[in-house]
């Protein structure tokens, strides 16, 4: 199965093109954030190159800019061509078979927006045990988990 799905911010403003058949087509690099390591550093981002093609290329040219947060769902791609020196050159992308805008249109780009709403905290002896009727309670030591928690 060949399917990604990433969330990042478009490094810089997006440029419409069309093709030689004719379609509209935009290229982009978006940055993805890697969160910090065990030690509180934070790790380098990375920058995968995006090809967006025809509605979805339009759109992403009206409503996006640098800056602009978006997730990305496409497949991975390898293209090949002969250089000038007659070696073969790689290029690995995603083909962007959806792109959604995740900036609200209020701040545009400038973070996420406030909630609309308060939420209400219950103490937790004063809320009902949703699983009391499952069994036994069961616990999970950390360490026991086949993957590093943060």
């Amino acid at each position: 199965m060949n399917n990604v799905c990433i969330i990042g911010r478009i490094t810089k403003d997006i440029e419409l093109k069309t093709t030689n058949s004719g379609l509209s087509a935009v290229s982009m690099f978006i940055a993805i954030d890697n969160g910090k390591d065990k030690n509180g550093e934070k790790r380098p981002a990375d920058f995968p190159k995006i090809y967006v093609y025809e509605k979805q290329a339009e759109n992403v040219s009206k409503f996006c800019h640098k800056g602009s947060l978006v997730a990305v769902i496409g497949k991975i791609k390898t293209r090949s061509w002969s250089k000038k020196d007659g070696t073969k050159g790689y290029e690995t992308y995603i083909l962007a078979s959806r792109v959604q805008f995740l900036d609200s249109k209020q701040n545009d780009g400038a973070g996420i927006p406030e909630p609309d709403y308060v939420p209400i905290e219950t103490p937790a002896e004063q809320l009902e045990d949703p699983f009391k009727d499952f069994g036994e309670e069961v616990t999970i030591n950390p360490e026991d988990l086949p993957f590093e928690s943060y």
